[in-house]
């Protein structure tokens, strides 16, 4: 293992500085190195992560330790790496994605003339993202927290000759940094408190009964934790980057942007849960900012006609259900959640990502429709998707979704629930919208385009297929022998993904003085469950309703009057929805118009008060050194005179006080 861990995160930072060094060189077989050193790292993360989930660990965790990094006085930081059972279930969504994604790209990325410099920065990514899992302190996950930033920029702005591309990287890069001075100064005030910088020895300290008093209060520590969640993760109000990162390519938005880099905030806050658990306020505050952030994305996804937009505003709304499950403290639900999503919305992108190849790189769905027969493989992998987001059993987003609406009931957040279901409801009906108005009906492609619509090859169809898999199968794999089919087949248990998280949560549950509650299938749970499918399936069919599908002998028609008559009968809210509830105008007015003309003033005061004073008061000593310097003539007989003068004003002013 000491050599094992390491590996993770070395290959792929060793296939960035290669092919950044000689991928121009290797042409369209640039990606060999990337993809080899992604996979070689895949398959040693499945044995270090069966190797953790089966007990392989004595303490529960194993760390690595490669040398001391900051040996200063009171400040020892050590460089090394931990694995645990959260680590090895986050292990298991980065690299099986980001394999998946290397491998998609190549087909993907094939004629674009940066396909080298793409490669290199996917595999910089992957060792970033890495390393922010596995790493032992607070201060090795913020400099990884920067590194997957930077890669953010840098995948966003990949083309950055497109000035859309360049503004939409830039601006991640900044509503981040905002995000991350929270967290920056989060981590001075964790040393402040606890004197160490390593993560589990500081939350140890943060939480033990002894100590009744901290410099910085643990509440505020906690706030300014998830403040880097809420960037990083695009929480309200920090949540505006996120779907304008769609300029990127199609496969960064699948890995970064759904799959892996904004599910940091989620492992961050779920890694210090009994921080969390030791500040009730600052729990409410996660779950209220979460289960709002989820019912305003979903609100915009509704109109949305790019169909990247609609999965991004998707994915906010997804973040949303999970810092929801982490406020209620139903922080095994978070990570299910996080898990299932990772599969199903990496699979949506991908599949959005087909789309686009096969109809010449246009995004808006109104210019597509009846593509279900011209590109099958897609077109079965998305609606397969599609069904897992709504949370139709028996597919995997059935299971987290619903175990994270039922534990926020039974623990007393019935306002989570409540607007939960409301957004199971949307989400149903805006992914069947996607999917009727991108594949079903008659199509609406381009005339020129349309003869050449086909299906992606296959190194882009395979992946799709591979994350079709899991999107069906995971949910129920993780959640047996639990809830809910374990208890209808007579088995007991918590759930195979429950087991594995237990101990990591273990001191947590107790602060919060709470535990899993027992499931009964025909109690409140079963109720529970028949409501949230019911209103997945209500949304799914009043998109069928308005959008038109074909199944067997059912045939549907899209009815477009039937859809414009139901928005004018809403028209703010319809606007505000296509307008994004004009959060950017809002940004633009604060930011930009009130901001520029306040930095205007501070630049006048600065320029006329401030350097006006130092400036005049520059000027009245240099004109009165001139006007001295006049004296120093040079001429000995003008000094002699001065002399003189000055000798009889002496002897005169001394006669006349001795005369008095």
């Amino acid at each position: 293992m000491d050599i094992l861990i390491p590996l993770i995160a070395g290959l792929p930072l060793a296939g960035f500085l290669i092919t950044a060094v000689i991928g121009r060189r290797l042409g369209k077989r640039a990606h060999w190195i990337p993809v080899l050193a992604v996979a070689a790292s895949w398959a040693i993360a499945m044995v270090v992560v069966v190797t953790a989930l089966t007990g392989g660990f004595a303490d529960g965790a194993y760390t690595v330790k490669l040398w001391d990094w900051i040996p200063a006085g009171g400040l020892d930081v050590e460089a090394a790496f931990v694995v645990d059972n959260l680590t090895a279930c986050l292990l298991i969504v980065v690299t099986t994605i980001g394999l998946l994604v290397h491998v998609y790209s190549i087909g993907y990325m094939s004629h674009d003339p940066g396909y080298w410099r793409f490669f290199a920065y996917l595999n910089l990514f992957m060792f970033s993202m890495l390393l922010l899992i596995l790493g032992d302190s607070w201060l090795t996950v913020f400099v990884a927290w920067e590194l997957v930033g930077l890669c953010s920029y840098l995948l966003i702005g990949f083309w950055y000759r497109k000035n859309s591309a360049a503004l939409a990287s830039k601006k991640a890069f900044l509503v981040n940094r905002v995000g991350d001075v929270g967290f920056a100064l989060g981590i001075m005030a964790i040393w402040v408190n606890t004197g160490t910088l390593n993560i589990q020895e500081s939350i140890h300290v943060l939480t033990s009964e002894t100590l009744v008093a901290f410099p910085i209060p643990v509440g505020l520590v906690a706030l300014l934790i998830f403040a880097g969640a809420m960037g990083k993760s695009a929480q309200f109000p920090l949540h505006v980057w996120l779907p304008d990162a769609m300029e990127g390519p199609t496969p960064v938005s699948a890995l970064i942007h759904a799959a892996t880099m904004v599910n940091a905030g989620v492992y961050l806050v779920a890694r210090a849960n009994p921080i969390f658990a030791s500040a009730p306020e600052a729990m409410v505050v996660v779950a209220g900012i979460g289960i709002f952030t989820a019912i305003l994305a979903a609100s915009i996804a509704m109109t949305q006609t790019d169909i990247k937009r609609v999965l991004a505003y998707s994915t906010l709304s997804q973040l949303g259900y999970m810092f929801a499950a982490l406020g209620v403290g139903a922080w095994t639900a978070a990570i299910f959640h996080l898990m299932t999503h990772g599969f199903f919305k990496g699979l949506l992108f991908l599949g959005s990502g087909s789309v686009i190849h096969a109809v010449h790189e246009e995004q808006d769905m109104r210019k597509m429709g009846g593509l279900a027969r011209k590109i099958p493989h897609t077109y079965w992998t998305m609606l397969i998707g599609a069904v897992a987001i709504s949370g139709i059993p028996p597919l995997a987003g059935f299971f987290s979704k619903d175990e994270i609406l039922g534990e926020a009931y039974k623990l007393g957040f019935q306002w989570v629930w409540a607007i939960g279901v409301v957004v199971a409801i949307m989400t149903a009906f805006y992914m069947f919208r996607l999917i009727g108005l991108t594949f079903w009906g008659e199509s609406r492609v381009d005339k020129a385009v349309e003869p050449k619509v086909h299906e992606s090859p296959r190194v882009m169809t395979i992946p799709l297929w591979l994350l079709a898999i899991p999107s069906i199968l995971l949910g129920l794999f993780l959640a047996w022998p639990g809830p809910p089919l374990g208890p209808l087949l007579g088995l007991e248990g918590p759930g195979l993904l429950a087991g594995w998280l237990e101990p990591v949560y273990e001191h947590g549950l107790e602060i919060l003085g709470h535990h899993e509650a027992e499931f009964a299938i025909f109690g409140i749970d079963g109720v529970l469950i028949l409501v949230s499918v019911a209103v997945a399936v209500g949304g799914m069919l009043a998109a069928w309703r308005l959008f038109g599908v074909e199944i067997g002998p059912l045939r549907g028609r899209q009815r477009p009057a039937q859809v414009k008559a139901l928005s004018a009968r809403v028209p703010f809210l319809y606007r505000a929805s296509l307008n994004k509830w004009w959060f950017d105008e809002l940004n633009h007015l604060l930011f930009i118009v009130i901001g520029g003309r306040v930095a205007a003033l501070a630049w006048w005061f600065d320029a006329k008060v401030v350097d006006g004073i130092v400036n005049g008061i520059g000027a009245v000593t240099r004109r009165s050194g001139g006007g001295l310097a006049r004296v120093q003539t040079g001429h000995v007989q003008n000094y002699a005179l001065g002399i003189a003068v000055g000798l009889i004003v002496m002897a005169g002013s001394y006669l006349m006080i001795a005369g008095r």
